[in-house]
């Protein structure tokens, strides 16, 4: 039987860099000089090195042959992609996911593939075949394409935060739009009627969409309007918080609350309204999402959804490694969230039922 020139690669036989450079539409030579490193000694455009690289990973191949022997017994390691590695919430998500993994006999390697699909490949080629499992964490949806490969040749694979792209790939996640709908919907009993959304600039992001879903099903429940200037989106970062929050100062009738995307944005925002010198709750009410240490320890500490940080590290862990095992299960994983209300809104400490948090 012949191979498909579309990347489909019986599971019995390992790829070759004939395979690849078939897929990519290149020599052979220009696989070996892009997989080896040495491309840019001669000048290989970027276009040409980004097809190679994407044909290797479709067909799980590495130029390391002491690697790709691995795929024949366990390594114990799970690769654990992040999209980055600034945003404190992902660091307390892998730390979890890392003693859960240590518990269970596994070792873990943390990537950042900083959301770009050439990272993603390199990442997934540095590492060969030398990982049982891999985790892909955050808005990594340029990793979609290439993860039911890694099925194929029997990688236990699971997305956290996204839903599951595909078959024999689990997906954990917090129930986002339900996180937006309660967050805006203790505003709007605070008395507050104009409560901007801040959103980060990605375009695939599936848990921005929902955020966005529970902040709207909200305000339709209590009878307000949607208004589109209210909803500005942003960087991903502090800095995003502060420039957000004076594009919607700046408005002829500005808000009196923010519903944060995440808790950086939510904390840029405080410190955008001290500089201004407004007061926190008394004259601007915050709120952010993902219940990250350090929104404790703001001044004053922020209200948040609290998407369940430890408990997403550990069951990732637990799903990939029952991928590995082969064991049957769910293949979509929903946490519930709760609203912990801190001083940057007022009043005492609620959980997402309204009932005393302890």
């Amino acid at each position: 039987m012949n191979r498909k020139s579309t990347g489909e690669h019986s599971a019995a036989a390992a790829p070759t860099s004939a395979d690849v450079a078939r897929l990519a539409g290149v020599s052979q030579a220009t696989i070996s000089l892009v997989l080896n490193g040495r491309d840019s000694a001669v000048r290989i455009s970027p276009e040409t090195r980004e097809r190679v690289m994407s044909a290797a990973a479709q067909l799980g191949y590495t130029p390391n042959h002491a690697a790709r022997s691995l795929r024949q017994r366990s390594t114990k390691i799970i690769t654990f992609i992040l999209p980055t590695l600034e945003n404190p919430y992902f660091l307390e998500i892998a730390s979890a996911a890392q003693a859960e993994a240590s518990l269970r006999g596994y070792s873990v390697t943390i990537i950042s593939s900083r959301n770009e699909l050439s990272e993603f490949h390199t990442a997934l080629l540095l590492q060969g075949a030398a990982y049982d499992g891999i985790i892909v964490a955050g808005h990594n949806n340029c990793a979609a394409p290439e993860l039911p490969a890694l099925v194929k040749r029997g990688v236990g694979v699971v997305v956290l935060q996204e839903p599951s792209p595909a078959p024999g790939i689990q997906s954990v996640r917090v129930d986002l739009e339900r996180g937006g709908y309660i967050a805006t919907r203790h505003l709007i009993s605070l008395g507050h009627r104009r409560i901007a959304h801040f959103t980060q600039a990605l375009r695939s992001s599936h848990g921005g969409h929902d955020r966005i879903d529970g902040y709207m099903h909200a305000l339709s429940e209590a009878g307000l309007p949607f208004d589109e200037d209210l909803v500005v989106v942003t960087e991903n970062s502090l800095s995003g918080g502060v420039l957000a929050l004076d594009r919607i100062l700046a408005l002829d009738v500005p808000p009196t609350a923010l519903f944060a995307y995440n808790d950086r944005l939510a904390i840029g925002a405080l410190h955008g309204l001290r500089k201004r010198g407004l007061r926190v709750p008394d004259d601007f009410a915050v709120v952010g999402f993902d219940g990250i240490a350090f929104g404790g320890f703001t001044a004053p500490t922020l209200t948040t959804v609290d998407s369940s940080r430890e408990e997403l590290g550990k069951l990732a862990m637990q799903a990939v490694i029952d991928a590995i095992d082969k064991k049957e299960g769910r293949q979509d994983h929903l946490l519930p969230v709760r609203l912990l209300v801190r001083e940057s809104c007022g009043g005492t400490e609620v959980d997402s039922e309204g009932m005393p948090h302890n």
